[in-house]
């Protein structure tokens, strides 16, 4: 899930612009007390995250500045301690692993560094220990970071939000990727890996994108979470809202009482609060068409209906052969969620081609980064950002 995965125009922008002004201020405690441990049975602690890094069908070039053990996961017995030179490649032939042009009988490695050491995966640096497995008939390698949560949440904030942000902005942030790790990684024990690298979880590049203002943030909120009823929540966030998040009933269906939307009046004139983009009718149909959306020559779209926080719901689809219905979120996605960057748009048909304009970017539902940032800077602290936009939520910590 990244600062770019996130969604979002006439009518709807007159509601949503008179909901971004609000009539009070937000009432600020006095005294804030440090938050409680978590009291519930499941995931008292800080654990161990597997980030899965990639998946390759060639050879994968690894580096280590001091010798690492390597460690047979399947029968967990030391293998071998070697040094991995700037020209070390791990890579399947005749069907067996290989590093280091040295042949294993393993099908599954951890690469060990000595302690305050990484090890480079393509020339990234990581934190943690790395597993490489085979993982298919086709010679295919699977290569996964295990990390300590926090040290993985420090290479996960720097490449959501811009380490720049203010403090607390960047503390909601880390919050709100250690909640949502925690969250995905509930009844993943039997499987490989627990998130991947990329906007299909939380992007995270290692060690060499942390930054030193994002590592203060994630240090000053060691092991706190955001909890609903005892439990982490699903911590989703996007990057701007454009004036009001949604509830992720309209989004995907599911009925979560602390991701029921919000007003925002924190993310305006930001860099995604706007956004247009054309595109010809007869690409449109091609996009459609290739997605198995039996269109022919596109000549209209309709909007079939706004949700309450003005997104669309439905688009019609008017095309020589007839009309299909599609919902909007999935025509964003097969469209390209960075070109429609949210489903609150309006449509300007322009003859052969067709204009979007529209508010925020990414799918609306939990925390608006802009708007933390916004929130920031108007002096509200993270937990205060936080319950915002998940609401009836408590922040608890982790025990070390």
């Amino acid at each position: 899930m990244t600062k770019q995965s996130v969604i979002f125009t006439g009518i709807a922008i007159l509601a949503i612009s008179a909901g971004c002004a609000r009539t009070q201020p937000m009432i600020k405690p006095v005294y804030h007390p440090p938050p409680a441990p978590i009291k519930s049975v499941a995931a008292k602690r800080l654990v161990n995250v597997r980030v899965l890094l990639l998946k390759s069908s060639g050879s994968i070039p690894v580096f280590s500045l001091r010798a690492v053990k390597v460690y047979d996961m399947r029968t967990k017995k030391l293998i071998m301690r070697t040094r991995l030179n700037d020209d070390a490649l791990v890579f399947i032939k005749e069907g067996r692993l290989m590093l280091d042009q040295r042949f294993l009988t393993a099908s599954r490695i951890r690469l060990v560094p000595e302690a305050g050491e990484y090890i480079r995966v393509r020339g990234k640096r990581y934190r943690g220990q790395i597993d490489i497995a085979c993982h298919n008939q086709n010679n295919g390698l699977q290569i996964v970071n295990y990390i300590p949560l926090e040290d993985y949440i420090q290479g996960v904030v720097p490449n959501e939000v811009p380490a720049s942000w203010p403090l607390e902005a960047l503390k909601a942030q880390a919050i709100a990727a250690r909640t949502f790790a925690l969250y995905k990684m509930s009844g993943r024990q039997g499987q490989p890996y627990d998130l991947d690298a990329s906007t299909n979880s939380q992007v995270y590049r290692g060690l060499d994108s942390e930054k030193e203002a994002a590592n203060l943030a994630v240090k000053h909120t060691r092991g706190l979470v955001a909890v609903y009823q005892g439990k982490f929540i699903a911590a989703f966030y996007h990057s701007n809202c454009g004036g009001r998040t949604d509830n992720i009933r309209n989004v995907w269906g599911s009925n979560i009482k602390y991701l029921t939307g919000s007003l925002c009046g924190f993310c305006d004139n930001n860099p995604h609060s706007q956004w247009s983009f054309e595109i010809t009718k007869a690409e449109l149909g091609a996009r459609l068409r290739r997605h198995n959306i039996p269109v022919q020559e596109m000549e209209n779209l309709a909007i079939q209906g706004r949700d309450s926080s003005g997104r669309i719901l439905k688009i019609g689809l008017d095309h020589t052969d007839g009309t299909e219905s599609l919902k909007a979120s999935m025509f964003r996605m097969i469209i390209g969620p960075d070109r429609i960057r949210s489903t609150n748009f309006y449509i300007n048909d322009q003859g052969q081609k067709m204009e979007f304009r529209g508010q925020g970017w990414g799918h609306g539902v939990g925390l608006c980064q802009e708007g933390a940032w916004g929130m920031a800077r108007a002096g509200y602290r993270y937990d205060e950002i936080l319950k915002h936009y998940y609401i009836g939520v408590k922040i608890r910590r982790l025990k070390d």
